[in-house]
């Protein structure tokens, strides 16, 4: 799938049409606005346009979409500048295709240094080499990026030149640029080209720039960059670096919107922090919305906290992550004998708890209880809040579905759709539960649709040829358009699954009701689809 932004939308389309049709600068100005920097390939014969308005506004267009194009993405827009044209545009494009060095060699100096840049990206070994040996000229660091990228060029001397001089430039001045462009730097290490170990010291060099203390504040600043990744390169960097203040990275780290950053903060703060500090950052980690870093903080902190962690773990065998609960259960055997069954029952029993905690505590109990427990989940059946129903459909299933049954189909109709949805996966691995007339009946009847699909995903537990009985008797029947249709499709994936498995025929009887059924319906289907399952039965 396409990422966001590598396709035109279509407002731009159009500009772009209007643009080679009338060749006025004003459409560029409109495809400058939108922002898309897939546009640029489509773009470039204008910078050899005989109309000077038009090729010094296309300059100015694509400069400005070079700097909205996010550096990971300038691989895949030099890999779409070697690519053809559409038909459409091929005509307007020859002018740039077959640029030459004598060409480039009469732009002087004054020349907009977009034209270098898009020359590097040119299919002809010859001008990327001769615009490399340009942009090398240039000393603000706008050239790196486009030097990192030509560093993996397939032309030996390309990558020469472009290797020598990025090793010019690893100085402490260009140390935002390069950690802005870290996912190039980052790409080298996936190159194949010859000379690997070129790139591993270059890679490395880069990389001590970044830790120098010169360098701090570059570093600092990535790692409130916005995007993600160079967020977690810049912590990931300076976590050993002596000269920053370790308890502040990691605080930031915690607090990051990415929950990759978190989960690795939270594994590296027993390291590096001791005391009076780690226990603060431990709190901290109790309340974060990403389960695994709540785990990694009850580990830590029964580890290293036994005596403290008593209240956090107790806190957190009513966590709403099962995993987590989980993890508690197992902390607190370490740091102080519990009944957990009576906990939770406590909890149970507690008029002044919470709905999510009463939840919780139904779980739990599901989860450590014992079939006569299921009786006081049972209880809670009834209570007004959605998410304790679900943990009593949940806790029953796992405690005493056998007597409680009536309970999971009951709910399986329930017209709240999050209700529904949680008695499926408990009636799939008792499908006894719900014979196949009760299924065709719920089908028939007027439910919320919710409820329909829900039966619909029970369909697959039932045994192979029932479940083809059974889609037969819907398409048999007049129900809704939409049933027939999801009953339709549901029949094509049978075909295609029984096509992919041996599986054993039917029986005479079996097979002679199963062609009476399909005989009926077979005006409402393809006769295609109506003879491969006539063949399937009898073969």
């Amino acid at each position: 799938m396409a990422r966001a932004g590598r396709e035109l939308s279509k407002q731009v389309a159009v500009c772009l049409n209007k643009l080679y049709k009338l060749q006025n600068s004003k459409w560029l100005e409109l495809i400058q606005r939108s922002g898309e920097y897939a546009v640029i390939p489509y773009l470039v014969p204008f910078l050899s346009s005989d109309d000077q308005m038009l090729e010094m506004t296309a300059e100015n267009t694509i400069s400005d979409l070079l700097r909205r194009c996010p550096p990971n993405e300038l691989v895949w827009l030099s890999e779409q500048m070697r690519e053809h044209l559409p038909y459409a545009y091929r005509e307007n494009n020859r002018r740039w295709t077959q640029l030459t060095t004598a060409t480039m060699a009469s732009w002087g100096q004054s020349v907009h240094p977009v034209k270098w840049i898009m020359a590097s990206f040119h299919r002809d070994g010859y001008v990327r080499e001769a615009a490399v040996k340009r942009m090398v000229l240039n000393r603000d660091g706008s050239e790196i990026p486009f030097l990192l990228i030509r560093t993996n060029d397939w032309v030996s001397s390309i990558r020469f030149r472009a290797y020598k001089a990025l090793q010019q430039r690893i100085h402490e001045h260009n140390a935002d640029i390069f950690i802005q462009n870290i996912a190039l730097v980052q790409r080298l290490v996936d190159c194949g080209r010859e000379h690997r170990e070129r790139y591993d010291a270059l890679i490395e060099a880069i990389y001590e720039l970044l830790r120098r203390p010169e360098c701090a504040t570059a570093l600092q600043a990535g790692m409130q960059a916005e995007e993600p990744y160079i967020r977690r390169f810049c912590f990931q960097l300076g976590l050993p670096c002596d000269h920053l203040d370790t308890e502040q990275l990691l605080q930031w780290a915690l607090q990051d919107s990415d929950s990759s950053i978190r989960i690795w903060a939270a594994r590296q703060v027993s390291q590096q922090l001791q005391g009076d500090s780690l226990l603060s950052a431990l709190e901290y980690m109790r309340h974060d919305s990403f389960p695994p870093v709540r785990r990694e903080a009850l580990e830590q902190l029964s580890d290293g906290f036994p005596e403290q962690a008593v209240p956090y773990v107790q806190s957190a065998l009513l966590d709403r992550n099962a995993v987590v609960r989980e993890v508690a259960r197992r902390c607190i055997s370490r740091v102080q004998p519990l009944n957990l069954v009576e906990f939770y029952l406590d909890m149970i029993w507690n008029e002044e708890a919470y709905p999510f905690q009463l939840a919780a505590a139904l779980y739990g109990l599901g989860e450590t209880g014992q079939a006569e427990d299921a009786e006081v989940i049972a209880e809670e059946r009834n209570h007004p809040e959605v998410a304790v129903r679900k943990a009593v459909i949940r806790g029953l299933a796992r405690l005493d579905i056998r007597s409680y049954g009536h309970v999971l189909r009951a709910a399986l109709f329930d017209p709240q759709p999050g209700i529904s949805r949680e008695a499926v996966p408990a009636i799939q691995r008792h499908i006894y539960l719900l014979n196949r007339e009760e299924w065709l009946h719920g089908l028939l009847e007027k439910h919320p649709r919710h409820v329909h699909r829900n039966l619909f995903r029970l369909l697959p537990a039932y045994e192979r040829w029932e479940q083809l009985d059974m889609l037969l008797d819907i398409l048999n029947q007049e129900t809704l358009s939409w049933i027939r249709q999801a009953a339709g499709h549901q029949l094509n994936r049978w075909i295609h699954q029984s096509n992919r498995g041996f599986h054993m025929r039917p029986s005479g009887e079996t097979a002679d009701h199963l062609l009476d059924k399909l005989k009926a319906c077979e005006r409402r289907m393809d006769s295609n689809k109506a003879h491969m399952l006539r063949w399937m039965i009898m073969s």
